[in-house]
Parts: C-alpha cells; structure tokens; sequence
C-alpha cells in the first residue's frame, strides 16, 4: 500500500486533473452560440521535428500499404483538423455569428508497450486553443487541453486497443465543444462493435 505502482498514480492524477485550463475564458455572452467556421492545425516549435518526423513515417507506411486516405495514416495535423471540425459542426448551433478555431499541438506521447506492461505508460495529446471571430479577429477565448489516457499491464493494452491517435483528437475536439458550451453529444452503443460513438 505504501508504494503504488506508477501506472496506478497515472491513473489517479489523471483522473483528478482538469484537462483544460483557461487562459482568456470565453464571455457568457458567447457560450454556446457561435457557429464554427474552420478549424487550423498547427504544432508548437519545441516539438515540431518530432511531429513532423512521425507524420512521415506514417507517410511512408501509408505508401506501402496503398491506404493513402485513411485516417490513421494521415499526419496528426490533417487527422485532428478532420476530426475536431467535424465534431464541432456536429456540436455548434447554425445561427448567425462565427468563431475560427486555431490549434497549437505541443506534444502527442503514444504509450510504449513494453514500458506499460512493466510499470505503466500513458497516451497524451497537449496543445493551446485559440478561437476567433472571424469578422473582427478578435480573440474570443484561449484555453490549454491536456488530455492524458493512462494504459498499465496487458489488460490496459488491451482496453486501449487501436485507433488511440484518433481517440485522444476527438477527445481533444470535445473538449473545445465544452469550452466552447456546445451541447454534449449523445452517446449511442454501436451494436456491431459495441463501442460508445
């Protein structure tokens, strides 16, 4: 009981910490009523060689294998920008006023297999959003999203499973909806998979 296994502490905080931090909160006066435009994608200096460096191995296992469209093999900034405009259209409302979303990704840490079945590892998506208005340019609100899926033991690899990338993006993407005080999105059991969409 006096020492846990470091998985189970990465387990813990994450499930005590905020993934968001405000940094300009958004105005009530605009909560949940704008409409969104466009989504940018961009990464942050400090890690952008690394970034760059996976997207082109998925690039290159794309060509390979002949999937060239599928999203798993797209970069990180193409994969997020399609899934995060896509599930806040699926969340904002259709009235009249606009917002721009633009997102700084500083770091995505997939979980290594070998160091999560010893003693834990997790998967994280990190990065700055900045939303605008697009008439005015003015910034409406800036907030950072940390988002961080512990996996420990093989049972923890298993539960992870695939397609963790685009996971952790429509996470990421939620969360702006969130800030943003879009409605929740129902959740709905898919019966051929069994998964939650």
């Amino acid at each position: 009981m006096r020492t846990l296994p470091l998985f189970l502490v990465v387990l813990l905080l994450s499930g005590c910490v905020t993934p968001t931090k405000a940094i300009k909160p958004l105005s009530e006066a605009d909560k949940g009523v704008r409409n969104i435009q466009s989504v940018s994608v961009s990464y942050n200096d400090l890690n952008k060689e690394a970034l760059v460096s996976a997207d082109q191995k998925l690039y290159t296992k794309a060509q390979e294998k002949g999937a060239n469209g599928e999203i798993k093999y797209k970069s990180l900034k193409s994969a997020l920008q399609s899934i995060a405009q896509e599930r806040l259209e699926e969340r904002d409302n259709s009235g009249s006023l606009y917002a721009n979303v633009s997102i700084e990704i500083d770091n995505l840490k997939l979980a290594n297999a070998a160091a999560a079945i010893l003693v834990g590892d997790s998967d994280q998506l990190a990065g700055t959003v900045k939303v605008y208005d697009p008439k005015t340019k003015e910034l409406l609100t800036e907030f950072y999203v940390d988002i961080i899926e512990g996996a420990g033991g093989l049972l923890g690899l298993a539960i992870r499973g695939a397609g963790v990338r685009e996971r952790l993006s429509l996470q990421f993407a939620d969360h702006i909806g969130n800030e943003l005080g879009f409605p929740e999105v129902e959740k709905t059991v898919t019966k051929s998979t069994g998964t939650n969409n």
